[in-house]
């Protein structure tokens, strides 16, 4: 049997106290709960996650086409819609891509176009792969005077 030491007698009484008090509050509240307000149960739908959507792959590449292509799009948000671009299990098509060089330049952000080669290099096969998607992006990337990552080390 456990017993308070005799320097704790006051605390003996007030610890009853606030067991008892508590114990009451728990006992009673739910009743109280259920006599004011009804418990309510919520149902939640699932919610489907951005990457299990049924979308076509035209239709992926037109929305961020058109993502990429917004001129009010600032650093931020292209870095972020970057990263949702990659995060899928595939190499964007080179017109994401071309919207997205775009956008780096218009935002005048040189880091995050090397970062879009580094992303592709990192989501390639192989580097015959790597190489075949920055063939497909030379156009864009002599016209904006970007660098590839080789260009830069």
């Amino acid at each position: 049997v456990f017993s308070f030491p005799p320097f704790c007698s006051s605390i003996k009484g007030n610890m009853f106290r606030l067991v008892a008090s508590a114990r009451a509050v728990s006992v009673a509240a739910p009743a109280v709960r259920t006599a004011l307000a009804p418990r309510t149960v919520k149902v939640f739908q699932p919610v489907a996650s951005r990457w299990a959507s049924q979308m076509t792959d035209s239709e992926f590449d037109a929305k961020w086409v058109e993502y990429f292509s917004d001129e009010t799009l600032s650093s931020r948000e292209l870095r972020r819609g970057l990263n949702d671009v990659f995060a899928h299990d595939l190499i964007p098509d080179t017109a994401i891509l071309n919207a997205a060089l775009r956008a780096t330049r218009r935002v005048n952000d040189f880091a995050t176009s090397v970062r879009v080669f580094e992303a592709i290099r990192d989501k390639a096969q192989d580097e015959q792969t790597y190489h075949f998607v920055v063939d497909q992006l030379k156009p864009v990337i002599e016209e904006l005077q970007l660098s590839t990552p080789e260009d830069v080390f």
